[in-house]
């Protein structure tokens, strides 16, 4: 009776066997030596003549990312909205901003209100654009206030109207104007 060691070496393991057949396994992408060592641990690194595949050297006769900073001596990096030629006008237009105009602030929400509660609870007063319900990162529930931005401030005006006192999820709502972000 065999145990697999023996068969294993009656059989030959294959790569042992790619090995003794003259078959290169490997080859060093720096000193190009077969066999011997794997790229990362040759000896002869240190010595091997740097390769431009890594560098970064900026194209001649192009406008470089880095500039020096002034005083500094050391290179900076530079945004494309402040690099020389650049079109100041248009830094932030592809940008959505939202409207804080028509923004509604929302208070003494309960913990159970989410986004579409609120969608649907103030989507009847006109076009809706945005709603966000504050919640707490680490219990997930709800914060108790929230924001509505409507298209139009009619339409917003309407919803605090009306919707100002009244008692939604057994809570009475107070619906304001959202004092705008500072900038």
């Amino acid at each position: 009776m065999s145990t697999k060691a023996d068969e294993s070496k009656a059989t030959g393991d294959g790569l042992s066997q790619l090995g003794k057949g003259g078959a290169v396994l490997m080859v060093c992408r720096i000193c190009h030596k077969k066999g011997d060592h794997w790229t990362s641990k040759c000896p002869y690194k240190d010595l091997a003549a740097p390769t431009d595949a890594f560098i970064d050297k900026p194209a001649t006769g192009e406008t470089s990312t880095m500039s020096a900073a002034p005083g500094t001596g050391k290179a900076a990096y530079v945004p494309p909205s402040m690099r020389a030629g650049a079109d100041r006008s248009a830094v932030g237009s592809d940008m959505r901003r939202r409207n804080d105009e028509n923004s509604v602030r929302v208070t003494n929400l309960s913990e159970d209100t989410r986004e579409p509660d609120l969608m649907e609870l103030f989507h009847p007063f006109g076009a809706v654009t945005r709603v966000y319900v504050a919640i707490d990162q680490k219990t997930g529930v709800s914060r108790g206030f929230g924001f509505v931005n409507f298209v139009s401030r009619e339409d917003a005006q309407r919803a605090i109207n009306k919707l100002n006192g009244y008692g939604y999820d057994n809570l009475i709502l107070r619906v304001e104007w959202a004092t705008p972000r500072p900038t």
